[in-house]
């Protein structure tokens, strides 16, 4: 009935309690057998009751703080309860035999009342104090000697000489005593309980969120202890988070991350804070930049009492100023070389026009001078085609103000690819075609150029053998939300060296001798100017190219953007 009343605890706050309250039990018992034995000592009812008592308190305290054991919170209510009433009854009866209403044994039933607060909150306390006046009032009140003889005394009011009124006064401000009591006691308890669980809900929260932050987060106090070590810290720097922790920052960073060290050391020692600094560190062999800044906490004297330290990892950001540059570069290389180009083409036509007219006026017995001739017609054939190339590479645009469905792209694809020379009939092109159409930014004429490049690549990896170029299309949809069109081009020929792999997608480099060195080139500006993602396995069992493009437009601000569907 009383149970929507009487505050209810989380496992946590519940094991905190146990022990306070079952020690405040024991408290109380020792004062109520000190007592007996000063006052009643001749009474063995009582003095057997107590020893039972004080026998199945102890053994409950050791139980639980032995073997761990953590009861119920029902049963533990019904336990501590059990024992309060227990309490009343023996002190109504130390209160009965020792000065009634005057007796100084009054202070146990409030020491009673108090300590119901732990568990029961207000309302358990008022309950508490309206059990202990009942105790109390009714032995003084009524006399009980002939239902329990050698308990309680005889006529206790006549005996003590007090008037009905007069006694009927005292008890009533002792039982408004009990009460005042217990509304204090237990409003700050129940005060208590809610700040502490606003707290730990304020703690919780706090944690999770720098938990869950992509920065690390590191907090040293005045003796160089971490006192905070968050989950990116430990995946940034590979340490452990809760071995760090507690730990002493100067066996942690000093030898493993000496500039890290000296960043929090000259914060705690001259105060001086960084907001955009930048150091590097290695873990694993791999040099890794990190952005840091710090910034020291201070007591209410100005003293530094700690040092907090914010840091990220800077690979991806400095990878993308590196491509921001190589872009930048390349659009000036390409707009200079493209100028170039086309004033090498026209004087190559001519010379190559004239070659040919020279080589047909020749006589057929000077085989010498038709070789050298043929020669420079072929050469020339092969610049121009080089050129062609170059002109291709440095005019790539990515239109992303269209989308295209790339699904029938590669449908015309692969037909034009399987009467290509180097495809022959030895090589099969498997395409998994998708259920539904994938979108992806950018015109059809790129995803043309950059799967034709793809497709030839693979068939001369293959080197003319039996093998099968694999075509996968598909939508992916990253855990941010982010759709993207995800292109992969697979084959099972010799691989790429471990030498080359850093290399493939430069400008003119090939391994090939009859080789531009632009065809992954071109495949890359075309996914780098679309503002995708390429990356590559290789092994001695071939090769897979993954191309990410974004299925959006967003990047010109359109808000009409054409809806986007679900992954396949």
């Amino acid at each position: 009935m009383f149970e929507k009343f009487i505050p209810s605890f989380t496992s946590t706050e519940l094991r905190g309690r146990i022990f306070w309250i079952l020690s405040l039990r024991l408290i109380i018992y020792g004062l109520l057998f000190t007592a007996f034995v000063m006052f009643l000592h001749s009474n063995e009812f009582i003095y057997r009751t107590l020893i039972i008592y004080g026998i199945l308190a102890i053994g409950f305290l050791v139980y639980i703080s032995v073997f761990k054991y953590k009861p119920h919170e029902y049963w533990l209510k019904i336990i501590i309860g059990t024992q309060i009433i227990f309490e009343f009854f023996i002190e109504s009866v130390l209160v009965n035999q020792i000065g009634g209403n005057f007796s100084p044994l009054l202070i146990l039933f409030i020491l009673s009342i108090v300590s119901a607060t732990i568990i029961y909150g207000l309302w358990g306390t008022l309950i508490a104090a309206t059990i202990a006046g009942l105790f109390y009032a009714l032995p003084i009140l009524y006399d009980f000697s002939k239902l329990f003889p050698g308990i309680f005394a005889s006529a206790q009011l006549t005996r003590l000489g007090f008037s009905s009124d007069e006694a009927f006064y005292t008890i009533f401000l002792h039982l408004c005593l009990f009460y005042l009591i217990a509304f204090i006691a237990g409003y700050a308890a129940e005060r208590q309980i809610f700040a502490s669980r606003e707290l730990r809900k304020i703690k919780l929260e706090t944690d999770e969120i720098l938990e869950n932050m992509s920065s690390g987060m590191i907090t040293v106090d005045r003796l160089g202890r971490l006192r905070y070590f968050n989950k990116t810290a430990g995946e940034i720097l590979e340490i452990n988070p809760d071995l760090a922790r507690n730990a002493s920052g100067k066996s942690i960073f000093l030898k493993k991350f000496p500039e890290l060290y000296y960043k929090i050391d000259l914060a705690m020692t001259t105060g001086y804070v960084e907001t955009r600094g930048e150091i590097e560190i290695k873990v694993d062999n791999k040099i890794t930049p990190l952005g840091i800044s710090t910034s020291v906490l201070k007591d209410e004297n100005n003293v530094i009492r700690g040092v907090i330290v914010v840091f990220q990892n800077l690979a991806e950001v400095k990878q993308m100023e590196k491509r921001l540059r190589d872009a930048d570069r390349m659009a000036t290389i390409g707009e200079l070389s493209a100028g170039i180009a086309h004033e090498i083409r026209n004087p190559l036509a001519a010379i190559s026009g004239s070659v040919e007219v020279l080589k047909i006026s020749l006589k057929p017995d000077d085989k010498q001078n038709l070789k050298l001739l043929g020669l420079i017609i072929k050469e020339s054939v092969r610049l121009n085609n080089i050129i062609t190339e170059f002109l291709r590479f440095a005019r790539i645009t990515g239109k992303p103000e269209i989308r295209t469905d790339i699904v029938p792209v590669i449908d015309e694809l692969i037909v034009l690819a399987g009467t290509h020379p180097d495809v022959g009939e030895e090589i099969t092109i498997d395409y998994h075609h998708p259920k539904s159409t994938v979108y992806a930014r950018g015109g059809p004429d790129l995803y043309k150029q950059m799967l034709w490049n793809l497709i030839l690549n693979s068939a001369q990896a293959i080197e003319g053998k039996k093998g099968k170029i694999s075509i996968f299309c598909t939508q992916h949809i990253e855990q941010s939300g982010r759709v993207w069109a995800k292109i992969t081009v697979s084959d099972n020929g010799t691989g790429i060296p471990p030498s080359m792999r850093d290399k493939i997608f430069n400008p003119f480099f090939s391994n090939k001798s009859d080789g531009t060195g632009l065809g992954l080139a071109i495949v890359a500006r075309i996914v780098d100017t679309l503002d995708g993602k390429i990356k590559f396995d290789t092994s001695d069992n071939g090769t897979c190219f993954y191309m990410y493009i974004p299925a959006n437009i967003e990047r010109i601000g359109d808000s009409k953007k054409q809806p986007l569907l679900s992954a396949t």
